[in-house]
């Protein structure tokens, strides 16, 4: 006979169903946003690989289901490095990020990625089980992996140009599931401080005493490598752009006065621009209009 699941399984079972839940319905958002036909290949792998992630820690390796956390483990793990094969390998404009100033999201997506190599380390090394121990190679794993989520939402939520409500939703999703995970755990001080040094961590760099430091090599940096061509956008308005002519903001070149005020990671030039550019660009794509690229980094940074 099949013993009854306790109280706390059940709440466990259907938190975790939320999340997942969730996750599709950002999932599904994201999935419906324009993009560039080279750029979809890199966003379905990512948002491929933070289901597999979330599917692994619902589907947790009790008698049963064992395999089916391994499954979807080892499919996250092909879906990550196809990821950050097509971002480093076919977009050389990602180089130019990895300065002191580069973006909270990218370093999110690092961490979730170093996050999944001390995964795969302790569940694969002998060696490095046995320094452990059982006990503790088991909740090390389980602290990774809720930090393999937080960290590739993170990622996704960050990215400039996310809409609100989809960043939102996929943010409630992994709080459902580490919810779902954590009511499982009987010691909560390791994870707990883990992700809350993650937290803290993205925060301080985001809005802390960091960002000025970071923030001050990208503003003495010549930034203008998207060769913006003024005779493609002969059909809009100036004043659109250059909003300066309008509000008596100044005369100056929108590079000069923007990275003047980029004092946050939120207002960083680049992200501005991006955002900008990008939104432009969607709306044309929803419209049937030509447009310009709004992911692909090649598309406007390609030629020096």
């Amino acid at each position: 006979m099949k013993p009854r699941s306790n109280p706390t399984q059940m709440l466990s079972g259907y938190t975790g169903f939320a999340g997942l839940m969730l996750l599709s319905a950002g999932t599904l958002l994201l999935v419906t946003q324009p993009t560039d036909h080279g750029w979809w290949a890199t966003r379905l792998l990512g948002l491929a690989a933070l289901m597999l992630v979330a599917g692994s820690l619902t589907l947790r390796p009790v008698a049963g289901r064992r395999a089916w956390h391994k499954i979807f483990g080892w499919a996250a793990l092909v879906a990550i490095v196809a990821h950050v094969t097509v971002v480093a390998g076919f977009q050389p404009a990602f180089w130019r990020w990895l300065t002191p100033a580069i973006p909270v999201e990218i370093l999110a997506g690092l961490a979730a990625a170093l996050a999944f190599v001390a995964t795969l380390a302790i569940q694969r090394s002998t060696t490095l089980r046995q320094c452990l121990g059982p006990f503790r190679s088991r909740r090390t794993h389980r602290v990774a992996g809720c930090l393999l989520a937080v960290a590739a939402g993170a990622h996704i939520a960050l990215i400039a140009g996310m809409g609100l409500v989809a960043a939102l939703i996929v943010l409630g999703g992994l709080a459902f599931l580490l919810a779902s995970s954590f009511l499982h755990e009987r010691h909560l001080a390791e994870p707990a401080v883990t992700l809350g040094l993650f937290i803290v961590a993205i925060a301080g760099l985001a809005g802390g005493p960091l960002v000025s430091p970071r923030l001050a090599t990208l503003r003495q940096t010549p930034i203008d490598h998207a060769r913006f061509l003024h005779t493609d956008h002969t059909g809009l308005s100036c004043t659109g752009c250059h909003h300066n002519f309008v509000d008596q903001g100044g005369n100056e070149n929108c590079l000069t006065c923007h990275k003047r005020i980029s004092v946050s990671e939120t207002m960083r030039i680049d992200r501005l621009f991006h955002t900008f550019c990008s939104d432009c660009h969607r709306m044309d794509m929803r419209e049937g209009k030509k447009s310009g690229p709004a992911d692909d980094c090649n598309g406007c940074h390609g030629q020096p």
